[in-house]
């Protein structure tokens, strides 16, 4: 008896913290930025023209940080070009920030796949490090004024996508 009671105090808890896990959306990931102004940024795009935030203020955005090398970034690229589409002449602005690729690469698979964003180059990583990305893809929600209303890891739906330029 004192063998179950034992089992039960160690599996029990274990049994529930995974049950609770099971529950939660592994691509909702919380961030202590949704809700603030977005952090400020200036880099250049993949033709060199320099980009910053401010420049961008009244326009929603959507920025993605991706990279040529990961799986899941292929297929947000078509999700990319056919929201390109959907939302041409809306003022949604997408933004894609190479995250720890090369030049070369990115040129090479936007001339294969099509280029359906903005590409900016954070070469040194700055800006993923002050929206706090911890991998690709990730995305970031940004209304008209500059605050991050939500962030995605992981590849975005059309539907998900879509639900979430309608709601800035």
């Amino acid at each position: 008896m004192k063998r179950w009671g034992l089992f039960l105090l160690i599996v029990g808890p274990i049994t529930a913290l995974l049950a609770f896990g099971l529950t939660r959306d592994p691509h909702v990931l919380p961030s202590v930025l949704v809700g603030k102004p977005a952090p400020a940024f200036q880099l250049h795009t993949l033709d060199g023209e320099p980009m910053t935030l401010a420049a961008l203020t009244g326009h929603p955005l959507v920025i993605n940080f991706w990279a040529t090398w990961c799986g899941p970034c292929l297929h947000e690229h078509r999700v990319f070009r056919q929201a390109a589409e959907t939302f041409a002449g809306t003022g949604v602005r997408f933004l894609g920030v190479v995250y720890q690729d090369s030049e070369t690469n990115v040129r090479e698979f936007l001339e294969q796949f099509g280029r359906p964003f903005e590409v900016l180059l954070d070469l040194g990583s700055a800006m993923a490090i002050d929206y706090g990305v911890g991998g690709v893809p990730e995305t970031f929600f940004v209304n008209a004024q500059g605050i991050i209303r939500e962030k995605y890891s992981g590849a975005l739906t059309m539907e998900y996508l879509k639900q979430q330029i309608e709601g800035l």
